[in-house]
């Protein structure tokens, strides 16, 4: 009893008292690796990847500029093309998944496009009959 109460008051951490050896140092982090990305965070960089724009070089030698998203399609189906079988069922699932929505944002696009002409018709705004 009379050794507890000789130990200095900094030595003292709670019931039992761990090693000085094993105690965090000054400054030491607890956790030395810092939060783990979440998921959103993930995707999130990725999406910044894939819109940074790439200079990539045609057949004919010109340099054309794409966004990653679009060289790594473009890749994934010269890669499928080249007989990698997985690649190209991949790029064709892509491809079926992607062509009906851009499909319907053209649809969309020209219903909108026709309501507006209708509109300025109306109005009394001559329409040449090339701009339909």
């Amino acid at each position: 009893m009379g050794e507890v109460n000789n130990l200095r008051t900094e030595d003292k951490v709670g019931f039992s008292p761990p090693p000085k050896t094993t105690r965090w140092k000054k400054g030491q982090s607890g956790n030395p690796k810092g939060r783990p990305k979440s998921k959103s965070e993930m995707v999130q960089d990725a999406a910044k990847i894939l819109t940074q724009p790439i200079e990539a070089r045609t057949l004919d030698g010109r340099t054309v500029k794409l966004d990653g998203i679009e060289a790594a399609y473009l890749a994934l189906c010269k890669k499928g093309l080249k007989g990698h079988k997985t690649s190209l069922l991949e790029a064709i699932r892509i491809m079926l998944d992607v062509g009906p929505a851009v499909q319907a944002d053209k649809e969309r696009e020209q219903t909108k496009r026709l309501q507006v002409y209708a509109l300025l018709r109306k109005m009394g705004v001559d329409i040449p009959e090339a701009s339909e």
